[in-house]
This record gives structure tokens, C-alpha cells and sequence, in this order.
């Protein structure tokens, strides 16, 4: 069995009187260690896909087998642990805390946790995302590229086995976004993490393992490395 296994997954909506398929009867199987890159044109269900994954939303119908466990019939608390230990996210949307400095955002889901904070670690994720002088700063005082990059540091600080990233470079120039993405592919093999991608960019879905593209709701096509 593969790492992750979706099957017939269907997730609907209304639009006034009409059902939407935001996903429809999906199939999916994704290998531990897997670099999947997931592309499709806006509505198609990839943002959906995602949070289905990472248990912040429930399938209408369909089940998601992380590991061979259903996490479709967690419990809310079930699901709150899933997260916590299991995955880190980058979204398009920062969700840092102001009120916390660029260090204590990345350290956050680690103390959350209860669990011990890898200083050299976290430091190589840190000088690789070129972020390593921001820590004292808050979220006000830095730009929106440097909140992304704090972003994806808190995705990987708690060395999760799954990362879900939703077009995390798509506030990043070019270099950086080149940066950002070799330390993903590294770290990612590193630790044998899964990662899942969001992105518009065909360069970096070049890189992946596998591209899948979505089309209302379906898998349209699959190609391999």
C-alpha cells in the first residue's frame, strides 16, 4: 500500500439550486518520499485536494489513507494530533501572529506540540530560507516575501512526514524561489517526507516526482518524472 491512498473522494457544494463537484470520484496514490506536483486551472479542486489531506476539511463521500489509517473518520481531536504531528502547511496566505516575533512563528508549532526545539536544525532551515536575521523582528517589519519564507520555516520545524504547500513561492522572485525549492527537495529527502505542491509554474512541477493535473474535480492526467 502506498503512503497516502485517496480513493473515490467527492467533495460538493451549491451554487443557488446547482450542485458544484468540487471534487469528483478523485483516485489518487502518493509513495512516501514522493515529490507530487498538483496543477490545474483556478476551481479545479487542487486547494480542496489539499485540505482534504491535511484535515482541515471532510470528503462528502470517498476516504484518505495516510500511513493505512482513514483519517476521513478521525475525530475532531483525532484530527487536531494528525496535523500537529503528521503535516506542515504553506498557504498563500501567511497566517503568521503578529504578536509573536519571526522566531517564535517558527517555533510555534513545536512548543505546541510539547516537544523539543532542534536549534541547528531549524538554524540550517533558517540561513537556507536566508531568514536567519529576521528572527527578533515581528511580522510588520518584514516584507511579504520574507513572511512567506518565515512561512515555509514553520511548515518544516516540527519535521513533519507530510508538507502540503499551496503556491508557496508565488510571492518569491525567481531566485529565491529556486532557493526555497531546492531546500524543500532536500529536506524532503533528508527526513523521507512527502511533498504534496500547489503551483502554476511548470519550471518548478518539472522537478517534481509526478505532475498530476486536475480538471473539474477529476484527475485529467498523470505524468511521471
Amino acid at each position: 500500500m502506498s503512503y497516502i491512498e485517496i480513493r473515490s473522494l467527492y467533495k460538493t457544494y451549491f451554487q443557488g439550486n446547482e450542485k458544484i463537484y468540487a471534487l469528483n470520484d478523485l483516485s489518487l496514490s502518493i509513495e512516501k518520499g514522493e515529490f507530487l506536483a498538483i496543477l490545474g486551472p483556478s476551481g479545479s479542486g487542487k486547494s480542496t485536494l489539499l485540505h482534504i489531506l491535511g484535515g482541515l476539511d471532510s470528503p462528502a463521500m470517498g476516504s484518505v489513507l495516510i500511513n493505512g489509517t482513514d483519517i476521513s473518520k478521525y475525530s475532531d481531536m483525532e484530527l487536531a494530533r494528525y496535523r500537529r504531528k503528521t503535516v506542515g502547511f504553506v498557504f498563500q496566505s501567511f497566517n503568521l501572529l503578529p504578536a509573536l516575533t519571526v522566531q517564535e512563528n517558527i517555533e510555534m508549532p513545536v512548543l505546541i506540540d510539547e516537544g523539543t526545539i532542534d536549534k541547528e536544525y531549524l538554524e540550517e532551515i533558517e540561513k537556507g530560507l536566508e531568514i536567519d536575521d529576521l528572527m527578533k523582528r515581528f511580522p510588520s517589519q518584514i516584507s511579504g516575501g520574507q513572511m512567506q519564507r518565515v512561512a515555509i520555516a514553520r511548515a518544516l520545524a516540527n519535521k513533519p512526514t507530510l508538507i502540503l504547500a499551496d503556491e508557496p513561492t508565488g510571492n518569491l522572485d525567481s531566485e529565491i524561489s529556486e532557493k526555497v525549492l531546492s531546500l524543500f527537495l532536500e529536506t524532503c529527502r533528508r527526513y523521507g517526507q512527502t511533498l504534496v505542491m500547489i503551483t502554476h509554474n511548470e519550471e518548478i512541477a518539472a522537478k517534481a516526482d509526478r505532475i498530476v493535473r486536475i480538471r473539474d474535480g477529476k484527475i485529467d492526467c498523470v505524468r511521471k518524472k
